[in-house]
């Protein structure tokens, strides 16, 4: 695990002057992007400016609209849109204080990785939209998730990031993927299977097992996302192994039992318990009432550690109704390149540790 790099803390102290207050959100959005297009996410520190919950939510508004106008100019779709979503209060499971999200990426049937029809020709846009049921919000594709803190709660309450293409491709490395195809290639196969599952087992969203290349259909085909929260009762009646996993896993440490299935899958999937798949791949971005965290939804996957029950959050997303055509396809075929370009536009001393974390 390890904290964000300073850089990724955008400062918005330029926005408190009573002058040019369109032009100060059009920079520091503009310095938020390039944290986005270089590292995956960044976090807003509207908290730090010390201003009333309805200013801190207007300024958060502005920095988002102002986000997507700099990400459109950097070669995101021009249908890119700006949603604001419902407030979402913390659900605390029975006995627990707090709670803790597995990584995921948000949009539920809709928004999830996919190659770019550029690297895989073969792929089609129809299998962006996993089913027509079982999002919590709406049905556009998020392709940047934001929130924005309107209460912090009593818990820890941090937000985790995961990158997910060093994930995608430290696993398809393991399991000898290099030698044949590429890992756009290797997920592509993988999210078949699972759109497979689906019409067998009805899955409204494809698992991060599944997108891993596991193949146990009791993993590939069941939701986790709440660590403390019991499997669903259907879930268990169709796959008994379930009950046998969630009795204990590879650790020992896991508190719930969506938690200890959840490290069976990725120790099957990637050699790793789930303490040791955070050591390696969390990154812990801490943030303050009223801060704003905006990430790449499809490239990055996040979470929460230690929630408490007062925490809200106020989604602020930017999104697509459809993901097709063109430009969407040049700019996830960019995407994809992220770590690539991150690698070769460090000084090497930098590579280093970026390797190592």
């Amino acid at each position: 695990m390890r904290f964000p790099r300073p850089d990724q803390f955008v400062d918005c102290s330029p926005l408190l002057g009573p002058r040019n207050r369109g032009q100060a959100a059009a920079d520091t959005a503009a310095a938020a992007a390039s944290q986005v297009e270089r590292h995956g996410f960044a976090v807003f520190r509207i908290g730090a400016l010390r201003l009333d919950e309805h200013p801190s939510r207007d300024i958060a508004r502005l920095l988002v609209h102002e986000l997507r106008n700099a990400l459109v100019a950097a070669g995101a779709p021009e249908r890119l849109e700006v949603e604001i979503d419902r407030a979402q209060q913390t659900p605390v499971a029975a006995d627990f204080a707090v709670r803790s999200l597995l990584p995921h990426h948000d949009g539920q049937h809709a928004s999830y990785l996919t190659p770019s029809t550029l690297d895989v020709p073969g792929w089609t846009p129809a299998q962006r939209t996993f089913s027509d049921s079982g999002f919590t919000t709406t049905h556009v594709h998020k392709l940047y998730q934001g929130i924005f803190v309107s209460a912090p709660g009593t818990g820890l309450s941090a937000t985790t990031y995961y990158d997910w293409l060093r994930i995608l491709a430290d696993v398809r490395a393991s399991r000898g993927g290099e030698r044949a195809g590429s890992t756009p290639e290797w997920l592509a196969a993988n999210l078949r299977r699972c759109l497979a599952a689906r019409e067998t087992h009805g899955t409204a969203y494809p698992t991060l097992a599944g997108m891993l290349g596991v193949t146990e259909e009791a993993l590939v085909t069941t939701p986790l996302l709440h660590c403390e929260d019991l499997l669903p009762q259907a879930a268990v009646r169709r796959f008994p192994l379930l009950s046998g996993l969630a009795a204990g896993c590879a650790c020992g440490r896991c508190a719930g039992p969506v938690e200890r299935v959840f490290c069976h899958a990725v120790m099957l999937a990637a050699g790793l318990s789930w303490p040791d798949f955070r050591n390696r791949y969390e990154i812990i971005a801490p943030s303050e009432r009223f801060d704003l965290l905006v990430g790449n939804n499809l490239t990055m996957l996040h979470g929460g550690f230690a929630g408490g029950r007062d925490r809200v959050i106020e989604p602020l997303c930017l999104t697509l109704d459809r993901p097709e055509g063109a430009a969407y396809e040049q700019w996830l075929s960019r995407a994809w390149q992220r770590r690539d370009r991150l690698g070769s536009d460090r000084p090497a001393s930098e590579q280093l540790v970026a390797e190592s974390a």
